[in-house]
């Protein structure tokens, strides 16, 4: 589902117009001498994920703010002795629960008001969780070590025999959705949602280059991915889906643009009742879920992952 002749000069060029050929034909002679021994970058890990300390979210405003839900803190033990701080906001009339794992800025004390707003109209539990390093979590960021923990809270919110009689739903956005992707190629996920996602760091890299100045890209010869970044995203996993996926991402997103998200919708192997990209318009790269259109997309899904979950026969078709 995819909703005249040269004339001869007889005056002479004036002085200052003179100067100017000349500085121009001194900035495209560098500019030759640039490209063929240009600088080389690499795009390293701590571009990617670095420590952002933010204090907790204040459970009493979240509770004014959003009193249909109850929200509930929890700390879990990691690798590396660290703690992820895990924010809980449980509703009655839950029908799910989707487990939310943010970008690489995100902060559940900074930005969990905003995630709450997007899922408040939707009859889910919403779990908020900050990545090692990030917000009120301890540790030191790495991929692969927010890759281990994404693991570790999915398996811990399965194992939590109060939240069994739901499905579990995982939502990913940008750097969030390469953790999503990890866990459902690794785990038998009820549903995902892959937000602001990438087919690979190449092609990402490749897509912010081109956005760059003509003279960025002179002056930068090439760019190197360092060997934990490499191969990273969700290309590959998208080819081994086996859960029903609901892929959104704005129509103007300039960082992780839609043809990514149309470029996974196209790889999943899934009949397309069990598959939808959602392009939003007019909106950028944090603003999808913020949209009408969004609350109707996942309220369909919702419905549908829960109708998939609750008849046997139809759980956990491809």
């Amino acid at each position: 589902m995819i909703r005249g002749h040269g004339q001869h000069l007889t005056a002479p060029i004036p002085v200052p117009r003179l100067r100017w050929a000349a500085r121009l034909c001194r900035v495209l002679l560098l500019s030759v001498v640039v490209g063929l021994t240009g600088c080389v970058l690499e795009y390293s890990e701590e571009d990617l994920v670095r420590s952002m300390p933010a204090p907790a979210p204040s459970i009493s405003e979240l509770k004014s703010e959003f009193p249909s839900f109850d929200a509930v803190e929890e700390r879990l033990r990691v690798a590396g002795d660290a703690e992820l701080y895990v924010l809980r906001l449980i509703r009655r009339d839950a029908m799910a629960t989707v487990l939310y794992f943010g970008g690489n800025a995100y902060r559940t004390g900074l930005m969990g008001g905003r995630t709450a707003a997007s899922y408040l109209a939707l009859p889910v539990n919403l779990v908020l969780v900050d990545h090692r390093g990030y917000g009120a979590s301890s540790g030191i960021p790495g991929i692969d070590a927010l890759m281990a923990d994404a693991l570790i809270v999915y398996d811990h919110l399965r194992a939590d025999q109060a939240l069994a009689h739901l499905p579990l739903i995982v939502h990913g956005q940008s750097l969030g959705s390469f953790l999503a992707g990890h866990v459902a190629a690794t785990r038998t996920l009820d549903g995902l949602v892959l937000e602001s996602s990438v087919t690979s760091t190449e092609d990402w890299v490749a897509h912010a280059r081109r956005q760059q100045p003509w003279w960025q890209r002179i002056l930068v010869r090439r760019v190197d991915i360092a060997p934990e970044l490499a191969g990273r995203g969700n290309l590959a996993v998208a080819r081994q889906f086996d859960e029903p996926v609901l892929f959104v991402v704005g129509e103007l997103d300039p960082l992780t643009p839609p043809e990514f998200s149309r470029a996974l919708y196209e790889a999943a192997p899934l009949a397309k009742e069990h598959k939808e990209l959602l392009v939003v318009p007019g909106v950028a790269h944090n603003d999808a879920t913020a949209s009408p259109a969004f609350e109707d997309a996942m309220r369909d899904f919702v419905e549908r992952v829960r109708g998939d979950w609750t008849d046997p026969e139809r759980r956990g078709a491809p």
